[in-house]
């Protein structure tokens, strides 16, 4: 993943996290699509793009939702980097791989989040484990199902682009 690509994608999910779901779900959404590109990019890029991924999808997260400011960028920074780090350290190039990384990112995410919401102010989001686990299911179905939709989709577009439509009319006529 190219920088463009991957801030393209951190934008969108920021604008949609912060105003389309909402409107359209309510208070409580079950899918950080942030975390997602977060985990996606820290798994193709290392460490050190993790890190400055993770603070930056964060710090705007925080931006634009409200609530406290640096939360979501210190627990997106460490899911970031120990993303990050995995993903450096061992072959995690598979589905399931991915949905496996992405489960538990979104656990450790809701850890630190809560945690650190305990530690800051009494009245903070409350969650329960049924929560944490649909966003945990949610967050790794988006995770892995929206890169193979959109590789699909870039593939056929490709192909039509380089002329190889196998309808075309040409390779079916008798010379």
């Amino acid at each position: 993943m190219k920088t463009t690509h991957i801030l393209g994608w951190l934008v969108i999910a920021v604008l949609v996290q912060t105003t389309l779901i909402p409107l359209v779900v309510g208070g409580g959404t079950s899918v950080d699509l942030v975390l997602v590109v977060v985990v996606l990019a820290a798994l193709n890029r290392g460490l050190v793009s993790g890190l400055w991924i993770g603070t930056v999808a964060g710090l705007l997260q925080d931006a634009l939702s409200g609530g406290i400011m640096g939360v979501n960028g210190l627990t997106k920074t460490i899911i970031g980097v120990l993303v990050g780090f995995a993903g450096s350290r061992f072959m995690l190039g598979t589905v399931w791989h991915r949905l496996v990384i992405l489960i538990g990112a979104s656990f450790v995410h809701a850890l630190c989040y809560l945690g650190i919401y305990a530690l800051i102010e009494q009245g903070g989001p409350a969650r329960s484990f049924d929560i944490v686990a649909i966003q945990m299911a949610v967050n790794a179905l988006v995770g892995v199902g929206v890169p193979l939709v959109a590789g699909a989709v870039l593939a056929i577009f490709d192909r039509f682009r380089r002329g190889r439509n196998p309808l075309r009319r040409r390779r079916w006529m008798m010379n």
